[in-house]
């Protein structure tokens, strides 16, 4: 697992959250003038099929402001392993080894499938200390479910538009569909950044069971970021993800799945809102 590490300014934007109080313009002139102050380590955490390289734009924003912030690449991405040897536990602890080697605490930015591996990842990792998680179209399974266990029979029909399973992998069979359910852009250009910064899944990832009592979340401040237009987990699935864990910091992007590469700068405000930086 790769972690990159990296710095990258955007302009006074208005973020309209639900249940918050982020009604009014976010003043980032004060971040910039105490840009020594310290703050958490902003971690963010790609989700099935990705690289973590998809969050490159957002990650720019927060350099902009001064935000030190880390990537990381979840098993299965450049590293020649077997699909079955990615379990969920494996991922996690690759993960735990990680964050350990980031100054404490943490604020994880976690991406569909990334909020299992964020889950499993409390279990296991006991010297890591997590002040925030903000769910950005993620799963967050407790109580021994696994990752997908709140999706509708048709977020799974769109998956499968592009996506077969092959060998242990998930892999992508149809660009153009797994484009089209994946996004809600049009744009050719868009279209080639998702299809670069996408991989085939280790199909068994997504099996595993998360054993985190929901009482382990309840001192990490949580928020959710809704992608409205997503057809892989769709609003009304991430409603009920985000009501499973009590969550009641809200924010919703006008995007389909992927909007760290369709509106990372609409995302990177959000998370800058839900994480009060």
């Amino acid at each position: 697992m790769k972690l990159k590490v990296c710095c990258a300014l955007f302009s006074t934007v208005i973020v309209a959250g639900c249940n918050t109080t982020e009604h009014k313009p976010i003043q980032y002139k004060s971040l910039i003038d105490h840009s020594s102050e310290k703050h958490n380590s902003v971690v963010f955490i790609h989700g099935a099929h990705l690289k973590g390289s998809s969050w490159s734009l957002v990650q720019k924003n927060f350099a902009k402001i001064n935000i030190p912030t880390h990537i990381i690449d979840l098993p299965g991405r450049s590293q020649p392993l077997s699909p079955e040897s990615i379990t969920i536990t494996y991922a996690a602890q690759t993960m735990c080894n990680e964050l350990q080697q980031l100054p404490q605490p943490l604020s994880l930015v976690v991406h569909s499938q990334g909020g299992a591996i964020a889950h499993k990842t409390l279990t296991l990792c006991n010297d890591i200390k997590v002040n925030d998680i903000v769910y950005i179209s993620a799963v967050a399974p407790i109580n021994g479910a696994k990752p997908f266990s709140l999706l509708s029979k048709e977020d799974e029909k769109n998956y499968f538009s592009g996506i077969k399973y092959e060998g242990g992998w998930m892999k992508i069979s149809n660009k153009t569909a797994f484009v089209s359910s994946f996004t809600d852009s049009q744009s050719p250009t868009l279209h080639a950044m998702v299809i670069n910064n996408s991989v085939d899944e280790p199909a068994i990832t997504g099996e595993g069971k998360v054993q985190l009592n929901k009482e382990a979340l309840k001192d990490i401040k949580k928020s959710y970021i809704f992608a409205k237009n997503d057809k892989i987990i769709s609003f009304e699935s991430q409603q009920r993800i985000a009501q499973s864990i009590d969550i009641q910091n809200t924010y919703t992007i006008n995007s389909g799945h992927l909007p760290m590469l369709t509106q990372p700068d609409e995302l990177a405000k959000a998370i800058v809102a839900a994480l009060k930086l």
